[in-house]
């Protein structure tokens, strides 16, 4: 079963297309939620094979979500 959520924020390739400016602030608060997001993944021995832009959404609050869980991989240990 896959279950989606309504993302009315869009994704991070379409701000870059679109060009729109963003500030530093939210770029670092971005970032950090990337990590943390990669790092939740890695501690249940998932790796996410995707990243990149079109893969990361933004919901109504403006906080991110990965999506697109295709090329993920399950049971690899990743060295911390």
């Amino acid at each position: 079963m896959l279950i989606f959520s309504l993302d009315p924020g869009g994704d991070l390739g379409r701000i870059l297309e679109k060009d729109i400016e963003v500030e530093e602030k939210q770029i670092k608060i971005w970032a950090a939620q990337i990590v943390l997001a990669l790092e939740e993944l890695h501690s249940k021995d998932i790796i996410y094979r995707d990243l990149k832009p079109e893969n990361v959404v933004l919901d109504e609050k403006g906080n991110l979500h990965l999506i697109d869980f295709g090329l993920a991989k399950r049971g690899v240990n990743v060295l911390t």
